[in-house]
């Protein structure tokens, strides 16, 4: 069985620490040993001592006998004296130690009974040695050696057998120190053992082998480090141990100093060092002790005089390097030297200076020494503060003595002080009482305040944890909602394609029942794409990534909108309508009108659908003072508010219920037998909206009797936007560089036309460093008709084409300031800038030019012929940038409004009016038109034959049809305008955006980041014949999809080939090389459409095969995505097949 990760790591910790427990119990018990082993050593010591010391008495009392006797000097009896009394106390101090030995305690007994017969016999001679004769004094000396060797056979077997003892006692030791050494070394190689094998589980299980060996390597470093940590540290800790043995029992200043001095300077080994006493009743420092300074020097310093004084100023080790020459020498016997080292220490001890240690050395102080130095500090001060004190001490109790007398008369005042003292005590001991009892209060309320902190704490990280929980469960939902769209959306696809085929009824075989359902099928699931883009608008508003585009809106404009939207409702359903503006209003307010109208059109929605036949339905807009009470006190309501107010004189809300209708997928009437539809998304996407927007949306209902949905907004001025509004992000510096007018200094080397242009001539922009080449260009451009601008720098040339909007660009790519690169790249990104045919003339690198956008390169030096050739290329571009619009006009359709949109879209559009198709036959039988819009108003059935006639009449089997409608029309008109036209759209605030999206997608082909330059966009083509025999390869995973759209497009007469995922595409593609566009989908197994689309682009080096995105529009950036994946374009699901074929003719085309 494998065990778990943590179970080995567990088991492994587990088994490392019982090994260091028992490690530590041994060591514990062999230290113990060690530590009376070295007792008994230690005795045994004792006992040789004091063995050794009663030898040495007698031999000094033999010996003073001796000359006594040889001499009758009675000068050598006083060795004999002094010893006499301290034999018998050594006798019995040696008793005392070898008690607990019988065996040396009978030698004890043999020593005295041997000593005292000595001392008898030595006694009992008596002074009278000048009486002796010869022979006596040999007898004398016979008898006493026998006395003696008596002893010392005694003394000699008592030191034998502590000898032998100590040998036992040393061995044993010996054997403990030996068993406790391989118990840590063995103890030390398992535990090492087990942490190295727990190091390679995890380093297995986590690292690779190469991290795993550096680790290892580092923790031998590690270890290594550690121990010559320990040596310093051990080091360290054996010179403050030598040097505490040196001061322990000196209790007198000089004699401490002479200790401390010896200690230190012989184990920092230094040659030399001094130790001043600060001496605070004069204010001085005292030199007390030095070793190897010479007998001249200074005995005392003042605080701040001298190096010394200097260093007592300071709390820190004073380090001096590099002493002068002469400063100071150290002598001896063998020779002199200077030192070039001085180091200072102060001692300090509770911020009261003690005394300076000076030291002087021949090299620079080792980390090890400056280390035992700061250690010791405390140690040395605090033994020098306890000799000063024991001084204190000293004189205090001479001081005493000398006041005794005078403290004897003073006992009565003492006593009936102390009686006093005693009353005093008694108070302040039930006041320490007392605070005892105030302390255990206090003590348990910061036990309570403490557990307080603690809840408190927990209750914060159990906050902070539930905000991170919301945060990822947000993100969930975001990607829940972008999965579920795109699945969503997948089937969904396959329904409206088919349902869609089946209504256009090709083969005719169907019932016009049956294309009925089919027109139900498609219009169900055009409601449920509806719902499903109701959900990811609520989910967008939810996670902040809505986008605004404030402007000056017409108000007058939005109640044309408006009402021309919900009157045909109004008519339908017999619920009178109507649209009322204050006129005190202003004429335009700054919002953004596509989400106010989107707020506006739901509200009265919503009042149409719960308001029956014969009721009413208004929308107010008019002026609020803005001092109206709003929930938000935030908004900014100094200029006055503007309210839109939709009444409705429908079923009403219970008051109960009013809160409810605003919380997402919630309606007042929740039951499974409510009368009226809906998700409940609508009021509440409502409502968010308008807090984004600025303002708020107030409620007043009454059941029965109607509702009134009122919508606030700041008047005249851009709302405080919400913090969930997010801003495009920015593309970066370079696509949207701008340049200070003040900051461009205009050329003067070449004089050029900029002064002289007229409206209407053709303008070249020359952008060259090089001023003789910008003239002969400039000469070459002026021969071809254009008026032309010179810019010398990149800046300049930029500047220049936004101001002057040239016909031409000619650029070169090394320019100082802004290089042709990226001003190539700016031109591309730039709407205002990025029709205009650039044409690059330069030592430039051709693979990257042919990727950047220009029409055209020239590789300098260039001839004649190629400039000539260039300018042809130009001017075939500019002439093919005019497209030519033939334009039934109708109602909504006037001239001005036509060209102020195409000028907005800075399109080169020649619009042609006709205003009956008599006139619009004419016409064409004389020009060749690129597009043709036909503005049928209200009445379908004309328009239908109209544009039939005209298709009869005159050649447009080639040219799109785009229908214009200002108002919603049945399925069947529906079908009967789609035979005569590619595109239908109808009347609303957006309409002529669409028309002009329209427009660009037929007369140019937009890519996504800009426009292709004029020589890369395709020729727009409907002609059905272009996709008959081109084979199509079909890649997506979805089997329904799959087989919608290739039914589709076989119907085409298209040679469909099908992949289920990217890698599957690669291998078709490889198969089949004669594939002439793709068809990708996104979002599949294996290999994604991204990494298809880039494998196409490098791998297969497909570089020119269209490949067209089919995706969901779920989140933003997809489209970004895809264009910058390699795709040629993008389009979303469900995937409107007309479009989709419209695509693919304009990439065919090509």
């Amino acid at each position: 069985m494998k065990l778990s990760l943590n179970t080995r790591l567990a088991f492994g910790f587990t088994v490392a620490i019982l090994l260091v427990l028992i490690v530590g119990g041994v060591s514990f018990l062999s230290f113990r040993k060690q530590i009376t082993e070295g007792d008994l050593v230690k005795h045994t010591y004792e006992v040789i001592t004091e063995v050794d010391d009663i030898q040495k008495l007698l031999i000094d009392m033999e010996t003073g006998r001796r000359g006594y006797r040889g001499t009758a000097d009675t000068s050598f009896l006083r060795p004999y004296e002094d010893a006499l009394p301290r034999l018998r106390p050594s006798v019995n101090q040696l008793h005392l130690l070898v008690k607990d030995n019988d065996t040396q305690r009978e030698n004890v007994i043999q020593l005295q009974e041997g000593i005292e017969r000595l001392l008898s016999f030595w006694s009992g001679l008596g002074k009278t040695a000048a009486f002796y004769s010869k022979q006596d004094i040999i007898n004398v000396t016979n008898q006493e050696k026998h006395l003696m060797d008596n002893v010392r056979v005694v003394l000699r077997k008592m030191s034998k057998d502590e000898d032998v003892l100590l040998k036992r006692r040393e061995e044993r030791n010996e054997r403990s120190i030996t068993y406790t050494t391989w118990t840590l070394c063995v103890g030390t190689v398992l535990i090492l053992v087990i942490v190295i094998f727990l190091i390679l589980v995890i380093v297995k299980e986590f690292r690779n082998r190469k991290k795993a060996e550096l680790d290892l390597q580092k923790s031998f470093e590690e270890l290594e480090a550690l121990n010559s940590s320990n040596m310093a540290q051990n080091w360290l800790l054996k010179g403050v141990g030598e040097l505490n043995k040196e001061m322990q029992g000196v209790g007198e200043l000089s004699m401490l100093a002479d200790a401390i001095m010896k200690s230190l300077v012989t184990y920092l080994q230094l040659p030399a060092g001094g130790l001043f006493i600060f001496d605070g009743n004069e204010g001085k420092l005292k030199l007390v002790s030095s070793m190897g300074l010479a007998g001249d020097v200074k005995k005392s310093y003042a605080l701040g005089e001298g190096l010394p004084g200097r260093a007592g100023l300071g709390h820190e080790l004073l380090e001096i390097k590099d002493v002068p020459a002469g400063y100071w020498s150290l002598e001896s016997a063998s020779g002199s030297g200077e030192a070039g080292l001085l180091v200072y220490v102060p001692l300090w001890l509770n911020e009261e200076l003690k005394g300076v240690i000076e030291l002087a050395g021949f090299k620079p102080l080792h980390p090890a020494q400056r280390d035992l130095l700061l250690t010791v500090v405390d140690s040395l001060a605090t033994a020098i503060n306890a000799a000063q004190a024991q001084e204190r001490v000293r004189l205090l109790l001479e001081r005493v003595q000398e006041q005794k007398e005078e403290l004897e008369h003073q006992q009565e005042e003492l006593r009936q002080t102390n009686e006093e003292l005693t009353r005093q005590a008694e108070i302040l001991q039930a006041s320490e009482e007392e605070l005892r009892v105030q302390e255990e209060e206090l003590r348990q309320i910061n036990t309570e305040l403490e557990e307080r902190n603690e809840a408190v704490e927990v209750a914060r990280q159990s906050l902070v944890q539930k905000a991170r929980e919301l945060e990822v469960t947000s993100r969930y939902k975001s990607e829940f909602l972008a999965n579920m769209s795109h699945e969503l959306r997948t089937p969904l696809n396959s329904v409206l394609i088919l349902a869609n085929i089946l209504s256009e009824n090709k083969t005719g075989n169907l019932s016009d029942k049956q294309i009925e359902y089919a027109h139900i099928i498609h219009k169900s699931g055009s409601d449920l794409l509806k719902l499903i883009n109701d959900i990811l608008d609520l989910s967008k508003i939810e996670a902040g990534k809505v986008e605004l585009n404030f402007e000056e809106t017409s108000l007058k404009q939005i109640k044309n909108d408006i009402g021309q939207l919900f009157n045909v409702v109004a008519e339908e359903k017999d619920i009178a309508f109507a649209v009322n503006v204050d006129l005190s209003l202003p004429e335009t307010v700054n919002t953004d009108v596509q989400r106010l109208e989107q707020v506006i059109k739901n509200l009265l929605s919503n009042a149409f659908k719960f308001t029956p036949a014969k009721g009413k339905v208004i929308l107010d807009i008019y002026a609020e003072s803005g001092k109206r009470t709003l929930q938000d006190r935030n908004l900014d309501v100094s200029e006055g508010l503007i309210a839109f107010a939709v009444k409705d004189t429908g079923i009403g809300i219970p008051e109960e219920k009013q809160p409810l209708i605003f919380e997402a997928f919630q309606q007042a009437d929740g039951s499974t037998s409510r009368k009226y539809g809906g998700t409940g998304l609508g009021l509440s996407i409502s409502k968010e909206l308008v807090k984004i927007l600025g303002g708020e949306m107030h409620i007043t209902s009454e059941e029965g009797k109607g509702s009134t949905f009122t919508v606030y907004l700041p008047l005249n001025k851009v709302a405080a936007v919400a913090p969930a509004v997010v801003a495009r992000q920015d593309e970066g510096k370079l696509d949207t560089a701008e340049v200070d007018a003040a900051s461009i200094t205009p050329q003067t080397k070449v004089a050029d036309d900029r002064n002289y242009i007229n409206k209407g001539e053709k303008v070249m922009l020359i952008i060259e460093d090089d001023p003789q080449f910008a003239r002969i260009v400039q000469d070459f451009a002026r021969s071809k008709k254009y008026k032309t601008i010179v810019a010398l720098q990149g800046d300049e040339g930029l500047y220049y084409a936004r101001t002057y909007k040239p016909a031409a660009i000619i650029l070169d790519m090394q320019l100082p300031v802004i290089d042709g690169w990226s001003l190539l790249k700016i031109f591309k990104n730039d709407s205002l800038l990025q029709h205009i045919p650039v044409h690059i003339i330069s030592a430039a690198d051709e693979s990257r030019l042919s990727s950047d956008g220009a029409i055209a390169y020239l590789n300098k030096p260039v001839s004649k012929n190629d400039l000539e050739n260039a300018f042809t290329l130009i001017g075939s571009h500019i002439l093919a940038q005019i497209k030519k619009v033939l334009v039934l006009s109708g109602d909504y359709l006037k001239d001005d409004n036509l060209r102020t949109l195409m000028q907005e879209r800075q399109f080169d559009v020649e619009p042609t009016y006709a205003h009956t198709v008599e006139e619009a036959v004419a016409v064409m039988k004389e020009v060749q038109f690129d597009c043709i819009i036909a503005d049928i108003g209200k009445d379908v059935e004309r328009g239908v034959e109209a544009l039939q006639r005209l298709r009869n009449e005159a050649p447009v089997a080639d040219v799109p049809v785009i229908i214009y409608l200002d108002s919603d029309i049945s399925p069947a008109n529906e079908l009967k305008l789609k035979r005569v036209s590619n595109v239908i759209i109808r009347e609303s605030s957006f309409a002529r955006d669409r028309l002009m999206d329209e427009m660009e997608l037929f007369l140019y082909k937009i890519q996504e980041g800009g426009p292709r330059p004029a020589s890369q966009q395709p020729v727009a083509v409907t002609d059905n014949n272009i996709l008959i025999n081109k084979k199509v390869l079909l890649v997506d995973d979805d089997m329904r999809n799959v087989f919608a759209l290739s039914t589709a497009l076989e119907q085409q007469q298209m040679d469909v080939i099908t992949a289920s995922d990217g890698k599957e595409a690669l291998e078709q593609l490889q198969q089949h090389p004669d594939i002439q566009l793709v068809l990708m989908d996104i979002m599949m197994p294996e290999m994604d459409g991204f990494e298809a689309i880039r494998r196409i682009r490098n791998q297969l080096k497909l570089t020119r095969l269209p490949v067209i995105a089919l995706t969901a529009k779920a989140m933003q950036g997809d489209k970004e995505k895809c264009i910058e994946a390699g795709a040629s374009d993008y389009i979303t699901k469900p995937v409107d097949t007309n479009r989709l074929f419209s695509l693919m003719r304009v990439w065919l085309s090509q």
